[in-house]
């Protein structure tokens, strides 16, 4: 793990130094675990309080656990009160997998019958009995190790998965420095930092805190915010959330002893379905009933006809004849077991599977299944702008400071001179009120360490001369007020050395038009301070206005003296403050947005922007982006303020054509969200902020800043960007339609396959003069893992291709299949049963064999397998693309599996014998085999192009008036313009419904393994 070190010196302590007993100190992990448990204040102070704790420990209140300890890995320590990570549950192992494969009842069923034809077979022919009951056993066993391997090797892809998830970093102090470790590697004794929008990693002790509140609701149930104090209430819980605040705590408990550990070992997750799954379970039911239906059909029919024919040439029955009930018995069961489409849940996960692991390397990292699927159906993205569309790389630009403006920093180096006790006073608003910190990284660079406008506000003092690390040395934080995005600043009180009178003050910073309102005075050019009237305040303001139309994001920066005796309350003193200056941010915009959100308009889905920005630097940032259009006035940008002001009716007007909302609240945000969900709107939504959390939780799918956001806001969300990049919310949209896309193309297969090997064997065994059908249950099993397991895997791996954003979101209300979709299911049914039946009582004249012979049942065999290839070839293809073939080689794993069932249909061929009832066949006539299946291609031609259904166009409700402007650099844009004025608005599909939080291991657990026989 990665350390990044401080190298700024500890903070001042009035409190003595905790001397140790020892590196890993003498309180029991039994004695940590009853005092937290118990939460008795008054049983802590009988310990000597956080003194007593912190000697118990071995750890100096100033330093942190020693530095060294870290010699030996901290090894005492870690033996002695365990390491922070909670014992995850066994991995299955792949006997369990098999063993649950095995309970399918129709395998079983099949299993009971192969053995009862195994024992009649034996004893009627010992030579050669045994062979048709022994094939069937080895075939299910062939089917159930394949799909168990299959999973065993999905789950512990997953597992690796959720380490990822799970692992963050957290701020620790160990050897008086401050450092950035992974938070499995939290320690009993740890000093950790804890900021507003913290989940704790570990059970803890309050040494000092600002203003700090914790959600104690997912432990104790405890609705109301529990506001924490060293004093009086100092237990803090692991698995809670730091709402407001900021503080340090001392861990006492880790992992398994922590309270969140203690309540995981009690935990089971249920697996759940995602949406997509439920769909094609329920399909697979309806398709198991008709194959039961036809199953007991032909067995009903076979039986019939025996005894029919027994009575017709009056023989008796005897005991050899229960050898041919059997086999009609192993017929049925085969059919029933070739019709359950098992393969489609199967098909779903392994989609999701693919997909996952594809996004994460394009920085999605997704933690509920179902939002890969609802991303597909996405008509409205709500994003921020801070990281997301722009680079998050502030730097400060420009400004203006006690009536100087500078144009550039080294403005401030030379060219213009101000006073410098205003200087002091500027860097002093600045370094005292931050908690972003400077720290040394392994290789040695330094870097910054905290909010990107805080780094940017040190980097811009750093870059005029000054250093905020002494001076922080000569101040004392009294309280602080950390930012909040609903009063959009931040307040420090500080005590101060003698150089000023009085001794202390309150800092202030934040968004400019809101401190400003606060201001009363401001400080000249010549160090005076002034009041601040109407007219300078205009000037401020359009100031303000000037930095804000380029595009810079402006913080004022303020502060006030405060009485000698002033005690800090539960607010910040804002009162009279005095302005020292505005400065401009500078965040581009990342180079790839624009492109983004071009493709985003092509594939139908409306882009906004919700910033806390001045509305002026909103704009300039979107229309770069390329989300508003100045020339446009179907479209508007508002601000929070006059949003919220609105009343529901006047709101839902609005909506549609809203663009970008600026100084916008987290209730802004989540009214926009909830109101576009019930227009019908599909509505994914970035956040990095705890109050971005309802946002996030109430959107169809909620995307986390991994770099930026809060751990309140990742809990909340769907998928974390691990890039804090809007390009990759795109990716998320394509991968999403490529889910549903792979899923359409299993089903088309395997619903041809189901009804032509179901009417094969239905017909060939009516008809044939035994009853016996002429696909043999060896060679269907044979089929059922073609079908399965091999087409799913080949089909629900296929890549995305960038077209798939050129066409307009499908919704929840969708069907499954298409009308293209039916068109080719049942244009290649009667192809294959055409070509099926052709073979089968035309046979002998194509190829040149006895009738009903070894070698004709094998032509019937070899026939059927190849058209299925040939079909899974022409399935890649949904739509109206001529061309089954394009893209074909860059799918590895589709070539492949292809390549494989070739080799093993003319292994089985070859060499089954009588096992798999089949015998070898010339060159002459693979070739025809061949030229039968490959027929399959020129007919799904035929079906895409002359038979081709119309491909519907869906619009989003709130597009009717919001078409991308005129570009002559896009054509494509032009025609898109056309289409949307022209077209008629059909409204989005309702919104997916929110799935709860779940295990991602236990969901994936839930595929084919869980679709069981629909006679269960």
């Amino acid at each position: 793990m990665v350390e990044t070190r401080s190298n700024k010196k500890p903070a001042k302590d009035d409190r003595a130094s905790s001397s140790s007993s020892g590196p890993s100190g003498s309180l029991s992990v039994e004695q940590l675990v009853e005092l937290h448990q118990s939460r008795d204040v008054g049983a802590f102070n009988k310990l000597g309080g956080i003194q007593g704790l912190a000697s118990g420990l071995g750890v100096n209140l100033a330093q942190g656990i020693a530095a060294s300890e870290a010699e030996n890995k901290f090894a005492t320590r870690r033996e002695k009160y365990g390491i922070n990570q909670v014992p995850p549950p066994p991995p299955v192992t792949l006997f369990e997998l098999i063993w649950e494969g095995l309970q399918d009842k129709t395998l079983v069923m099949l299993c009971i019958a192969a053995v009862v034809s195994l024992i009649l077979g034996i004893r009627e022919d010992p030579k050669t009995g045994w062979i048709e009951g022994t094939a069937i056993l080895v075939a299910v066993v062939v089917v159930v190790m394949v799909a168990s391997l299959n999973d065993y090797q999905k789950e512990r892809q997953f597992r690796k998965l959720n380490d990822k998830k799970n692992n963050k970093l957290v701020k620790v102090l160990r050897g008086g420095e401050q450092r950035q470790v992974s938070v499995y590697e939290i320690l009993v004794g740890d000093i950790v930092v804890i900021e507003t929008g913290d989940i704790l990693a570990a059970d803890g002790i309050l040494l000092e805190a600002d203003n700090m509140k914790c959600d104690e609701s997912a432990m104790t149930g405890e609705s109301d915010m529990i506001k924490k104090t060293p004093e009086k209430a100092p237990f803090l819980l692991s698995g809670c959330q730091v709402t407001e605040g900021i503080g340090k705590m001392m861990v006492v408990c880790v992992g398994p002893n922590s309270e969140t550990g203690r309540t995981m070992a009690l935990l089971q997750t249920p697996p759940e379905d995602t949406p997509l799954q439920i769909k094609l379970e329920g399909l697979a039911d309806k398709i198991a009933r008709v194959g039961l239906i036809a199953a007991t059909t032909i067995l009903i029919l076979l039986v019939l006809k025996f005894f029919g024919q027994m009575y017709m040439e009056g023989r008796s029955f005897e005991l050899h004849m229960v050898s041919q009930l059997v086999k009609f018995f192993i017929t049925a069961v085969t059919i029933v077991v070739v019709a359950v489409p098992e393969g489609l849940p199967l098909a779903v996960t392994i989609s999701l599977a693919y997909s996952m692991m594809k996004m994460l390397k394009d920085m999605n990292l997704v933690r509920h299944l179902e939002a890969c699927e609802t991303m597909g159906g996405a008509t409205n993205i709500c994003s921020d702008k801070t990281g997301t569309l722009t680079k998050n790389v502030m730097t400060v630009v420009k400004g203006w400071i006690a009536g100087e403006k500078f144009e550039k920093v080294d403005d401030l180096k030379g060219k213009i001179k101000i006073n410098p006790s205003v200087m002091n006073r500027l860097v002093h608003a600045i370094s005292a009120n931050s908690t972003a910190y400077e720290a040394k990284q392994e290789d040695g660079t330094m870097m910054f360490i905290g909010s990107k406008t805080e780094t940017a506000l040190l980097g811009f003092i750093r870059a005029i001369g000054f250093d905020f690390n002494d001076l922080r040395e000569r101040i004392t934080r009294v309280k602080l007020y950390p930012f909040s995005s609903t009063n959009k600043r931040m307040a420090t009180i500080v005590s101060v050395d003698e150089t000023f009178k009085p001794a202390q003050r309150v800092y202030v910073k934040g968004a400019s038009e809101v401190v400003l309102g606060f201001c009363t005075s401001v400080v000249k050019s010549d160090g005076q301070i002034a009041p601040l009237n109407e007219a300078d305040k205009k000037k401020l303001l359009n100031q303000i206005e000037e930095f804000a139309s380029q595009g810079l994001r402006t913080i004022c920066l303020a502060y006030a003296p405060l009485a000698d005796k002033f005690v800090a309350g539960e607010e910040p003193p804002e009162q009279n403050l005095i302005c020292v200056g505005i400065v401009g941010i500078k965040d581009p915009v990342r180079d790839e947005v624009p492109a983004a959100v071009e493709q985003c308009h092509k594939a139908g889905i409306t882009v906004r922007m919700v910033t806390g920005d001045n509305i002026l630097t909103a704009k300039k940032i979107a229309e770069e982006c390329g989300i508003w259009r100045p020339n446009d006035n179907s479209i508007i940008a508002i601000e929070g303020p006059e949003f919220r002001a609105m009343s529901p009716a006047e709101r839902d007007k609005i909506i549609p054509r809203i663009r970008v909302m600026a100084r916008s609240s987290p209730t802004d945000k989540y009214t926009l969200v909830t109101r576009l969900k019930e227009m019908g709107e599909v509505v994914a939504v970035t956040g990095d902020g705890t109050n971005d959390a309802p946002a996030l939780k109430a959107a169809n799918v909620g995307f986390a800043m991994g770099i930026t956001g809060t751990e309140v806001s990742k809990e909340a969300s769907d998928i974390i960007l691990m890039d804090d990049n809007f390009s990759s919310i795109v990716k998320a949209v394509l991968w999403g339609r490529n889910v549903y896309d792979s899923i359409r193309k299993f089903l088309q297969f395997q619903l041809t396959v189901n009804c032509v090997a179901v009417t094969v064997a239905f017909v060939g065994a009516l008809t044939n003069e035994h009853g016996e059908s002429p696909l043999k249950p060896v060679q269907l099993l044979w089929v059922n893992l073609i079908m399965d397991t091999m087409a799913a895997l080949a089909l629900a791996t296929e890549p995305p291709t960038p077209d798939l954003l050129e066409r307009k979101p499908y919704g929840k209300n969708d069907g499954l299949i298409t009308p293209q979709m039916w068109r080719n299911i049942i244009g290649q049914g009667l192809y294959q049963l055409f070509v099926n039946f052709a073979v089968l009582y035309l046979g002998p004249a194509i190829f040149s064999v006895e009738k009903e012979s070894v070698n004709h049942l094998t032509c019937i065999f070899n026939t059927f397998v190849l058209c299925q290839l040939f079909n899974e070839v022409n399935c890649r293809k949904l739509g109206r693309e001529l061309n089954a073939f394009s893209g074909l080689f860059s799918n590895i794993i589709f070539v492949s599996i292809m390549i494989f069932t070739v080799l093993a249909q003319w292994l089985i061929v070859t060499f089954g014998g009588e096992f798999a009832g089949t015998t070898p066949l010339t060159s002459d006539q693979w070739l025809r085999c061949a030229i039968l299946g490959a027929g399959s291609l020129p007919v799904g031609l035929l079906l895409r192009s002359v038979f081709a259904a119309p491909e519907p166009q869906r619009y989003s409700v709130t597009d009717t008036s919001s078409a991308p402007a005129e570009s002559p650099k896009s054509k494509a844009k032009a025609g898109w313009n056309k289409v949307r004025a022209t077209a008629k608005t059909v409204p989005a599909a309702q919104a997916f419904q929110e799935a709860g939080q779940r295990s991602l291991i236990s969901s994936l657990r839930h595929d084919h393994r869980r679709t069981k026989s629909f006679l269960e």
